[in-house]
């Protein structure tokens, strides 16, 4: 059994932290090691049944490991990745045991998939995509590091890399967000969003803070 190591302690971390026991309740896969992270005083005051066992930037992967993103920002997720895979670390998918997975669907490397997340037929998801609880129609593309957070839904539609999609955001049917763009709470999105930029509203427009 391999050991699972949580590269990130904060809440996202901690959301891995309990899909990785529940998917171990059905179906025992790993011995749940504990978190690394670069603050080692994360967890303090936090109730957590693991702890921090290290840091991310001193972390030397074993062939015994294998490691799960515990980061929900897209450029964090990024980072991250790049640090220990460029060590040799090996990803996991923590698909939660309630999620409705289709058949024919592609996913990379690294993959997070929620409780009542639904992924339709033909959908692609990239390395590191994040889904809380989300809907993923038929045909959609999700690129690589790109986060949806909880109940929103991605129709036929196409994402490109590290995009944020924030909760309850609907995109439309053959609708593209360009790569690094954030899609606010609530937003419906009617027409194409262009790279790096943050939309919100319904019909959702460019929003500048």
């Amino acid at each position: 059994m391999k050991d699972l190591i949580i590269a990130g302690a904060g809440g996202f971390g901690r959301e891995a932290l309990g899909l990785a026991k529940a998917i171990n309740e059905v179906n025992p896969q790993w011995n749940i090691r504990g978190f690394i992270n670069d603050i080692p005083n994360a967890l303090d005051g936090v109730k957590c049944s693991h702890g921090i066992i290290g840091t991310i930037k001193d972390w030397q992967p074993s062939e015994n490991e294998v490691f799960v993103m515990g980061v929900s920002s897209p450029e964090g997720k990024e980072k991250i990745a790049n640090i220990l895979k460029a060590k040799g670390a090996q990803f996991v998918c923590l698909i939660h045991p309630l999620a409705l997975i289709s058949d024919y669907v592609t996913m990379g490397e690294g993959c997070i998939v929620g409780g009542r997340s639904s992924i339709g037929d033909n959908a692609i998801l990239g390395d590191f995509v994040n889904l809380a609880g989300s809907m993923v129609g038929q045909d959609a593309v999700i690129g690589d590091f790109s986060t949806v957070t909880g109940y929103a839904n991605i129709t036929n539609a196409q994402l490109g890399k590290r995009v944020f999609v924030g909760s309850h955001a609907v995109i439309m049917n053959k609708r593209k967000v360009g790569d690094d763009a954030y899609v606010c709470a609530g937003s419906i999105v009617f027409n194409n969003v262009k790279p790096g930029i943050k939309v919100f509203g319904n019909p959702a427009k460019k929003f500048d803070l």
